[in-house]
């Protein structure tokens, strides 16, 4: 049996497009099937813990990365229960790590041959991170993208975020050592590679390696911030001096002075002051090529 938790409302809509051609294929393969459509934040993870007491071997996860990331968070038991993913949503990202394919039905047919894998996921305040959480200019790019359409873009949001932008002072906690860090630009804790649709901030990311991948993006020393974001774009910023990449096993991260501050994990924002990451090595069982 089948059971997938839908976003319906993903991708500004792609997610119950998605629906209907899955149903329609398992309907014309006479592939038993159940759906269940999310209705509020969290909503994903609650059906995915109710359908794993109820036996369920096999959850799909329709929708975009945050709703990937809560039917993660509802899975009891992985020796029980392999999770699979159906991209729907706007960025895809995790899709993306994986080389899980954007059509619907190509995506499915993959989960029905059954061949699975374990892999790492990142455990962060007591919610499971499927991709890449943070802090800094994302958020306040997804916090000014949120509900916009037509030409507002990530890339758009971005641009007019680096422009207004008032750089970061965090407190960070790498493995138990502390040490602070003035004028960050973006913080990321990273499972996956890309975010915001496709911006690799991490290209150096596995996902089975039970390590973490956390990158800091500081002020240029020229203070030239347009400039640093064709080197990300162009995926060079790790090769530069005012960027940090190091793999670790736990990171804790805290403000040390902004008052404004949010995290977001896997694309949805959370009014948190502290983020408290750690790495579960081969903590998931999902479906893979």
């Amino acid at each position: 049996m089948l059971h997938f938790i839908v976003n319906a409302r993903s991708g500004k809509g792609l997610g119950n497009k998605t629906l209907k051609f899955l149903c329609d294929y398992c309907y014309k393969n006479n592939l038993p099937f159940t759906a269940h459509i999310t209705a509020k934040p969290n909503h994903a993870t609650d059906i995915a813990k109710v359908l794993c007491k109820n036996g369920a071997n096999t959850i799909i996860a329709v929708g975009g990365d945050g709703t990937f990331s809560e039917v993660l968070g509802g899975i009891i038991d992985f020796e029980k229960t392999a999770l699979g993913f159906i991209p729907a949503g706007r960025g895809n990202d995790y899709a993306r790590a994986t080389n899980l394919s954007l059509k619907p039905i190509k995506a499915l047919e993959m989960i029905l041959k059954g061949k699975t894998a374990w892999s790492d996921y990142i455990e962060i305040n007591n919610k499971r991170c499927l991709n890449i959480a943070g802090s800094g200019l994302d958020v306040a790019v997804l916090q000014r993208a949120d509900g916009k359409s037509g030409k507002i873009t990530y890339l758009t949001s971005l641009l007019y975020c680096l422009k207004h932008f008032e750089p970061f002072k965090f407190n960070i906690s790498v493995d138990g050592k502390e040490k602070t860090y003035h004028e960050v630009i973006t913080i990321a804790v990273c499972n996956g590679t890309d975010f915001g649709g496709g911006l690799k901030i991490s290209p150096l990311s596995k996902l089975n390696d039970g390590k973490m991948n956390l990158v800091i993006l500081h002020m240029p020393p020229d203070g030239k911030i347009m400039k640093a974001l064709i080197k990300f774009k162009r995926v060079k910023h790790l090769e530069q001096t005012y960027v940090d990449h190091i793999l670790c096993d736990s990171v804790v991260i805290e403000p040390s002075e902004n008052n404004n501050y949010s995290i977001q994990l896997d694309g949805e924002i959370y009014k948190e002051r502290v983020l408290e990451a750690k790495i579960i090595k081969s903590g998931m069982r999902s479906f893979v090529l």
